[in-house]
């Protein structure tokens, strides 16, 4: 089909219908086909043009039209659009200025600032000249409000665009223009703002209005280097207080239209924008104060309005709205105070322009009244609890106390906003309000009767925990005040002040808490999770729960210390599971109980663990739907922890377990199982196989999950460490899995083979380890060694020392870890797949020996070297003439041996303290193990029985070693060839094998 309008129009109509078909399909890939072709978005611009056509082909037209200048208006892409093509489309960019239909003129503004991205302003530099005439034309001749209010979209959706490059003339070019657009914007502001507000209040002339404004929120700060040498900024922007003032007067005259509320925030955007943007210049425009004041009044005016505003009221919204942007406003002026202007230096005379805006706001606003009196006003007002706090705690508990616990979006919520901003300035303020605040807390601890106060003034000790911590005695305060306080009953709203006493102690006990103070929270949180007291509602408990998580967190946590409270702890926690209603609540729970398990093995008794092991499987069924899904996650961390703590009786989980790990790892199976709790699924699987019992691991129990591991090793490569950890568990486990006649291992050792050549670090270290374990297990079995060839494995771990192109990209200390694995092969074994692949021999051993200088680890060099010597006797034995090489390096191999051997002090069975250290399987001595109460799990007890009976660095003598090949070799070759063969070394080498040999 050819292109042309008619056909264009027609395969348009048939796209856009309601049912699918395959003729509508096909018209669709015909669309597709047509992208490319000359003249094809000239034609769709065409069609939207168009008025008469109806409303959803014009729609389809210019959503094809705005893609299409995305892929192909720059020159560079494959085919671009024609120069000539542009020309025509730009000359009719502006014809749809008089569009009613708000949608469509949305979408032609954003086609119109794609153009300009790629076309500003090499090929466009007109663009703002244009739309500032159009402007004044559509306003001041043609009083034409549609075709004004779609150039101000067309103009913000540019400005927008424009504004973002950081690379390039478009932001220098926009700068240069903004004198241009700016005057023009303004001066319709001021008419629409003038109009609407005293002449006649109108939508569609406030509506102009606010997109001037929205244009200019936007132009200022990205076109203007330094706003405060502008004039005509500087009267906008006192033009904007006044107004915004006028605004907030007259709030009720419009609180019918939402429109006020957009602009409000718009003014407070500007504000923030030009601080976030330049802040120096802000703070040095003349209005400056008076727009700061104008934050601080209505902070203080509307105090009572705000605290007393029922939650998502739309009237109430509008003061908060304020206040929170007010808040906004004020921290990030402080920060600069205190950061002293760390901005970035764009001139010489910035530095004297940073101390003249710092002095300004430290000697004329911000002065020590100013500052103790936005203290005292946020303590009064912004940190008390409010009705509508009250109200929830009192109707839903559990749901305000977890939005209270998650909530991170201070910048929406003025409770938490007024906390942020309370910890900046007891924090840059310091020294100006610590002695203050700590009177006030002083004063209103001992006099205050009123529960909310008490807390307000509470929650500012908690918020200036680092602060003040050098000025107070924080264990004495707890001790003296806080705990007798927790403990009164004789008022419903002590509650209050138990939520607000686990909050201080989430702030101060990594600042500055002692041993027994710790001991005394201990006891207190036990009395808040206290099922009888019925002060101890769900808000208590819950935040009783979120205190200790800090504490069992925190770095100096001593579980010997919290062991009397321990199994108290937990039987209050599991018994609190079953009151709560929320699954957040549930999961906050069990994350919990997780810690504690993990923090406190092995303290926790046999039948406790036992006990939690058994709510798992309910509250596993109870799970629904996907959003539920998270406590399947943390369920999964508690069986793990569980699995941890009994140890050598793990396998008293496997019931519950294993069932789960198969549910979760089983991707074929359950594909959406698998993406949401794979990973705890394998981190769990992994704890079973580690901490299966020493003497009888249950192994065909956990054999039936090992057919899972190809799908993981496939699918899961961002986990990739933890599932090469399985397959080294299962191999010390059960090595005999590792054989050429399962097709599983196969299929794992080609995998392997696939990822080796760019496998990360954490990942690499494992494959070594797991490589190690099997060759000291397996490194005579034909079977295996027959694996190694026909999965590619052993070629690719000759390919990553040897290939050129792979080199490059690994350390000699990776390298010398493949020849760590080439050394534990049995000499013939070694020696056939070195004779039967294609290995450059001469390249093998050169980089083999070069290598081996850069090996710091004794352990590995020893291991290296028994290697590399029994290789040299098998070829020599042999004649030297299936690797002529090795014949060749042996006197260095020597040589290494005997210098070796001077640094290392061998027992005579061949053992040394340092063969100990830096174990290949790196992380089996992990911290759990400095805690001289853990006992070593079943897979430390499974390598190091591997070590002890098949590692010869344990039981062989290496210099024995070396003195039995010499001998050997003396009585298989003749006089005259072992002569030679001695001769080859150098005078100290010869003179040690005498004596080694006599």
């Amino acid at each position: 089909m050819n292109l042309s309008y008619e056909n264009l129009l027609n395969l348009l109509s048939i796209a856009n219908g309601s049912e699918r078909s395959s003729e509508q399909q096909q018209a669709e890939i015909q669309l597709k086909a047509w992208e490319v072709e000359s003249g094809y978005h000239y034609l769709l611009q065409e069609i939207y043009l168009k008025e008469e056509l109806p409303l959803q082909i014009r729609w389809l037209a210019v959503i094809c039209f705005k893609n299409g200048i995305d892929k192909y208006w720059r020159s560079s892409r494959a085919n671009a659009i024609s120069k000539e093509e542009k020309v025509q489309i730009k000359s009719r960019l502006f014809l749809m200025v008089g569009e009613k239909n708000n949608q469509l003129a949305i979408q032609n503004a954003h086609s119109i600032a794609r153009i300009a991205r790629f076309d500003f302003p090499q090929d466009w530099p007109t663009i703002f000249d244009s739309i500032s005439q159009m402007l004044e034309e559509s306003v001041f001749t043609k009083n034409d409000l549609v075709a004004t209010n779609n150039l101000l979209i067309i103009l913000n959706q540019i400005i927008k665009t424009v504004s973002i490059v950081r690379v390039g003339r478009a932001r220098h070019a926009l700068q240069s223009k903004a004198p241009v657009i700016a005057p023009v914007l303004i001066k319709l502001y001021v008419k629409f703002f003038q109009q609407w507000t005293t002449v006649a209040f109108d939508l569609g002339t406030m509506q102009i209005c606010y997109m001037c404004l929205k244009n200019l929120r936007r132009l200022i700060p990205e076109g203007y280097e330094t706003p405060h040498k502008s004039p005509e900024i500087i009267e906008f922007l006192t033009l904007t207080k006044q107004h915004l003032q006028e605004l907030i007067i007259e709030h009720e005259k419009y609180a019918s239209s939402d429109m006020l509320e957009r602009y409000v925030r718009c003014y407070c955007k500007l504000y923030v924008n030009l601080i976030n943007s330049n802040p120096t210049s802000f703070i040095l425009l003349p209005n400056s104060q008076d727009i700061l004041s104008t934050f601080m009044s209505l902070l203080d005016q509307r105090a009572k309005e705000i605290y007393n505003a029922e939650g998502g009221g739309d009237s109430n919204s509008f003061w908060e709205t304020l206040a929170l942007k007010g808040f906004l406003i004020l921290k990030r002026v402080i920060g600069y105070i205190y950061k002293r202007g760390a901005v970035m230096l764009r001139a010489r005379n910035d530095k004297e322009e940073i101390q003249q805006a710092i002095s300004k706001l430290t000697t004329n606003f911000f002065t020590k009244d100013v500052i103790q009196h936005l203290c005292d006003l946020i303590i009064n007002w912004y940190l008390r609890l409010r009705p509508s706090d009250l109200e929830s705690w009192s109707i839903e508990p559990e749901e305000w106390c977890n939005e209270e616990i998650s909530s991170s979006s201070w910048e929406f919520q003025i409770r938490p906003c007024a906390e942020n901003f309370f910890q900046d300035l007891i924090s840059f303020f310091n020294h100006e309000l610590s002695d203050f605040v700590i009177s006030k807390i002083q004063q209103g601890l001992a006099d205050s009767n009123d529960m909310l106060t008490k807390d307000a003034i509470l929650c500012t000790f908690q918020l200036s925990s680092i602060s003040i911590a050098n000025r107070v005695d924080f264990n004495k305060i707890l001790n003296d005040i806080l705990i007798p306080e927790g403990l009164k009953n004789d008022v419903s709203e002590n509650r209050i002040i138990k939520r607000r006493i686990c909050l201080i102690i989430n702030e101060w006990v990594s600042v500055d808490c002692s041993k027994e103070s710790k001991v005394s929270i201990f006891r207190l949180l036990v009395n808040f999770l206290q099922p009888d007291n019925k002060l101890n509602d769900s808000v208590v408990k819950l935040t009783a729960i979120q205190c200790l998580k800090n504490v069992l967190d925190d770095y100096d946590f001593n579980k010997y210390d919290f062991q009397p409270f321990l199994n108290e702890f937990i039987n209050l926690s599991v018994r609190f599971l079953k009151e709560v209603e929320y699954t957040e609540s549930k999961l906050f729970i069990f994350n919990v109980l997780a810690l504690l398990i993990y923090r406190c093995n092995p303290l926790v008794d046999h039948q406790t663990l036992i006990d939690i092991l058994s709510v798992v499987p309910s509250y596993w069924e109870s799970v629904q739907n996907e959003h539920e899904t998270i406590l399947k996650n943390s369920l999964l961390r508690v069986l793990k922890n569980l699995v941890v703590s009994l140890n050598a009786n793990s396998n008293e989980t496997y019931k519950i377990s294993i069932p789960l790990v198969e549910s979760c790892c089983d991707g074929q199976q359950s594909s959406d199982n698998y993406s949401l709790l794979s990973e705890d699924g394998y981190e769990l699987w992994l704890s079973m196989l580690q901490y299966a019992p020493f003497e009888n691991p249950n192994t065909n129990e956990l054999l039936n999950l090992f057919p899972l591991i190809p799908y993981g090793l496939v699918n899961s490569t961002e986990i990739l460490p933890i599932i090469l950890s399985l397959v080294r568990s299962y191999a010390l486990i059960s090595p005999s899995l590792f054989d050429i006649k399962s097709e599983i291992t196969v299929e794992i050792f080609a995998q392997l083979t696939k990822y080796l050549p760019t496998m990360r670090d954490d990942s690499f270290v494992v494959f070594v380890s797991m490589m190690d374990i099997l060759l000291l297990e397996k490194s005579s079995d034909e079977g295996f060694i027959q694996l190694l060839v026909t999965s590619g494995l052993f070629q690719a771990m000759v390919n990553y020392i040897l290939n050129e192109d792979e080199r490059g990209s690994h350390d000699i200390i990776s390298s010398n870890k493949i020849f760590l694995i080439l050394s534990r092969l049995n000499p013939s074994s070694l020696l056939y797949l070195l004779t039967n692949l294609s290995v450059n021999y001469d390249n093998l051993f050169n980089v083999w020996m070069e290598y081996f200088n850069n090996n710091g680890n004794p352990r590995n060099k020893k291991i290296n070297l028994l290697s590399l010597i029994s290789l040299c006797e098998k070829v020599i034995a042999s004649g030297g003439n299936e690797i002529p090489v090795l014949v060749a390096k042996f006197p260095e191999i020597v040589k290494k041996t005997l210098l070796f051997l001077e640094e290392v002090n061998e027992t005579d069975d061949g053992n040394c303290n340092v063969y100990s250290q830096d174990l290949v399987y790196e992380d089996i001595d992990d911290y759990r193990y400095l805690d001289q109460d853990i006992e070593p799990h079943g897979e430390k007890k499974r390598y190091q029985r591997l070590l002890e009976s098949r590692d010869p660095v344990y039981s062989t003598n290496l210099r024995e070693y070396l003195s039995k090949t010499f001998k050997d070799l003396k009585g298989k070759l003749n006089g005259n060839d072992f002569n030679m063969l001695v001769s080859m070394n150098d005078e100290y080498t010869i003179e040690k094998l005498q004596q080694l040999i006599n």
